[in-house]
């Protein structure tokens, strides 16, 4: 691996425990079954050798977030009373990363922990 994937590996597993310290609900919702509805998204988008990821989750009191992580730096890019205005946030900064040459996959959070 690369230092650059190192760095996202990281700041990745770093964030992902911070975040689920303070916000056990996104935590439950990482394993909620699919007939409920979704609490929270996670995409991680590749081109060549870079690394970015967008997530969206339910806060407990209702709100929600939505982070973005580029070159190792997290970044609040929305903060909303519904989460349907999060996942139109992650929509479009999708679409935005995917116009520059980044393919992203929806992934389920708890399979990013997985070390090689």
């Amino acid at each position: 691996m690369k230092i650059s994937s190192h760095i996202f590996l990281i700041s990745f597993i770093f964030y992902g425990f911070v975040l689920a310290q303070n916000n056990p609900e996104a935590q439950s919702s990482a394993s909620a079954s699919a007939g409920e509805s979704k609490n929270s998204l996670f995409l991680v988008c590749t081109r060549l050798n870079e690394n970015r990821w967008l997530r969206a989750f339910k806060l407990e009191n209702g709100r929600c977030k939505t982070y973005y992580s580029k070159e190792g730096y997290v970044q609040v890019v929305s903060s909303a009373s519904y989460f349907s205005s999060c996942e139109a946030v992650l929509g479009t900064v999708k679409k935005n990363i995917e116009e520059g040459g980044f393919k992203c996959t929806e992934r389920d959070l708890t399979s990013m922990l997985e070390l090689e």
